[in-house]
């Protein structure tokens, strides 16, 4: 397939936010005309992030400090999967255990679940930057009593622009799994099911969409696994140390380049 016949298949944008629109407190400045270039052709878009810190309210006041105006439905998140996997293959459950910030703990709670502290009947991992000793043990022991697991993503750090290391749900629910023998259900990108439900929720195949971020291992593996196109941003603030045996169908330092390649190969 030409690049002209992959951009013309495209009817709608996925796009990671940190190190693919901005970097830390930093928004690209291609990321507003790019924005402004889907709109003006009508092809709907949403940030796909596997950040469960914040609610997609407070994403919404997020971009909105950058300039970036942005509704509730501009975005698909970690949690979002969680919450479309639960009700499609335990629609039952209502009890969940969570190792998790509190937004998510609310959003959560507006889909109808019970956050609790003792019988849950599935045991969630996550970013959590309130976790305390007592309650990783729980989530462990929930576990090894086999109570099913779930981890919402599988980042082992979280993209930062400060110097730190900010440990992610990956790390932590490693740690669950060693301490239990048990092993957690991987959720979040690269499954393929987070691009599906993303695209489901737009009335489209995920084979019409085009997913853009920076990490080969999340971003792009979950383009290649859903079957949608894929696009690499590689430029500052990019992580390019993440490895997947995939290859994305472009590749460019910025937002700026693949528009200007998006449009070499469609007004033509």
């Amino acid at each position: 397939m030409t690049d002209q016949e992959k951009f013309s298949s495209i009817k709608a944008v996925f796009l990671d936010m940190d190190g693919t629109i901005y970097h830390g407190g930093t928004l690209y400045p291609t990321t507003m005309p790019f924005i402004h270039f889907l709109e003006e052709r009508n092809i709907p878009y949403a940030y796909c992030s596997n950040n469960t810190s914040y609610s997609k309210d407070q994403y919404v006041e997020r971009l909105a400090k950058f300039g970036l105006a942005a509704t509730e439905k501009n975005f698909y998140t970690a949690t979002d999967f969680l919450v479309d996997t639960l009700k499609k293959d335990h629609p039952q459950w209502k009890r969940l255990f969570l190792l998790g910030m509190p937004a998510m703990a609310d959003e959560l709670r507006s889909h109808g679940y019970e956050i609790v502290d003792d019988d849950p009947e599935a045991v969630i991992v996550s970013f959590d930057k309130l976790l305390c000793y007592e309650r990783l043990c729980k989530a462990a022991y929930f576990v090894r009593e086999k109570v099913p697991g779930f981890s919402t993503h599988p980042d082992v750090f979280c993209p930062s622009d400060q110097p730190t290391c900010l440990v992610d749900c990956g790390a932590i629910s490693r740690c669950v799994e060693l301490a239990s023998g048990a092993t957690l259900r991987q959720l979040g990108k690269p499954d393929a099911g987070f691009l599906r439900c993303a695209a489901a929720r737009l009335g489209l195949d995920a084979s019409q969409t085009l997913m853009i971020g920076d990490r080969l291992a999340t971003d792009i593996a979950a383009g290649t696994n859903a079957g949608s196109f894929t696009c690499r941003i590689t430029g500052p603030g990019a992580d390019l140390a993440s490895f997947a045996p995939v290859n994305p169908d472009w590749s460019c330092d910025n937002l700026g380049i693949l528009q200007n390649l998006w449009e070499k190969n469609t007004n033509a």
